[in-house]
C-alpha cells in the first residue's frame, strides 16, 4: 500500500515536472506571455518643415506671381498701343468716308439740276404753254449769220449745234481754260448773243474713250461744260437762266475712237440752241 502511493506520488511529481518544463519552453518561444502583452505603434511620426523652408517656398511663389504681373502689364500696354492706332485709323477712315459721301453728294445734287432742267426744257418745248417759240424756218434763215472758222455748225431736227474741239479750248483732260479757248468762245458767244438772243442755249460736254479712267469720263465732261457756263455767265454777260449743262461723257461719238484724229473729234463741247427762248 505504502509502496504503491510513493510510485503514484513521485509520478505525479514528475507529471508536475514535465508540465512546468512545457510551459517554460511554450513561453520562450513565444517571447512574452499571451496575457497583458499589446501590440507596438507601427504609424510613420509625422515630418514638419522648419520655418526657414517654408519660408523660402512662399518666396518662390511670390516671385512667379510678380513675374507674371509685369508681363500682364507688358501685355496691357502693348494692347492700349494697338488700340490706339485702331482708333487713329478708324478716325482717318471715317473722315475719308464722309469726303466720299460730301462729293457724290454734290455729284448726284448736280446731275439732279441738269436733269431737272433738260426735263422743264423739253416740257416746255413739248407744250408750248408760255413759252415764245419760233418757227424752224427762222432757225434755218439765221443759221448763214453765224461764221465762226474752223467751227462746225449744223442744223440738227428743231435745234441748231455749234460743234467747239475740246482740245482748242482745255489742257488735256481737264477743265483749265487755254488762253486761246477764252478767246474762241468770246467769238461764239458774240455769234449767239448776236444770231439768238434770248434763246435757250444748252452747252453739252462730250470726251473719248480713251483719255480719262473709267467712270471718269462724265466728270470731265461737266467739269468742262461748267467751266464754258461760267465764262459767258461771267465774261459774256450771257443771262444764266438761258444756259444749261449737259455732261455726255464718251457717249455719241462723232467719230471712230480706234484712231487719235477719232478721238480729238469726240472731245467737243457743243452749243445747241433751242427754238424756245428763256421765261
Amino acid at each position: 500500500m505504502c509502496a504503491r502511493f510513493q510510485i503514484v506520488l513521485v509520478m505525479v511529481l514528475v507529471g508536475s515536472f514535465l508540465s512546468g518544463c512545457n510551459q517554460s519552453r511554450s513561453l520562450t518561444a513565444q517571447g512574452a506571455p499571451a496575457s497583458g502583452w499589446t501590440q507596438p505603434n507601427t504609424a510613420l511620426p509625422t515630418i514638419t518643415l522648419p520655418q526657414d523652408a517654408q519660408m523660402q517656398d512662399l518666396g518662390r511663389r511670390a516671385n512667379a506671381l510678380d513675374a507674371d504681373n509685369r508681363d500682364l502689364h507688358t501685355e496691357l500696354a502693348r494692347t492700349d498701343q494697338q488700340n490706339q492706332l485702331l482708333k487713329q485709323e478708324l478716325t482717318l477712315v471715317r473722315e475719308q468716308l464722309a469726303k466720299l459721301t460730301s462729293q457724290v453728294r454734290d455729284t448726284e445734287l448736280a446731275k439732279q439740276e441738269a436733269d431737272r432742267q433738260i426735263e422743264a426744257l423739253q416740257a416746255s418745248v413739248t407744250r408750248g404753254g408760255g413759252a415764245i417759240l419760233k418757227a424752224n424756218n427762222s432757225l434755218k434763215d439765221s443759221l448763214q449769220l453765224i461764221q465762226i472758222a474752223g467751227l462746225d455748225v449744223r442744223q440738227d431736227g428743231d435745234v441748231i449745234r455749234i460743234e467747239v474741239p475740246a482740245d482748242q479750248l482745255f489742257q488735256a483732260g481737264t477743265g483749265q481754260l487755254l488762253p486761246g479757248g477764252s478767246a474762241l468762245l468770246d467769238q461764239v458767244a458774240t455769234s449767239i448773243s448776236r444770231s439768238y438772243p434770248g434763246h435757250m442755249i444748252g452747252i453739252e460736254g462730250y470726251t473719248d474713250n480713251a483719255s480719262v479712267t473709267a467712270g471718269s469720263s462724265h466728270q470731265i465732261t461737266m467739269v468742262q461744260a461748267s467751266a464754258v457756263l461760267d465764262q459767258l455767265v461771267r465774261r459774256n454777260q450771257i443771262p444764266e437762266r438761258q444756259l444749261l449743262v449737259v455732261a455726255q461723257g464718251a457717249n455719241h461719238p462723232r467719230a471712230s475712237n480706234a484712231t487719235p484724229a477719232g478721238r480729238a473729234k469726240n472731245r467737243r463741247i457743243e452749243f445747241v440752241v433751242y427754238p424756245e427762248t428763256a421765261p
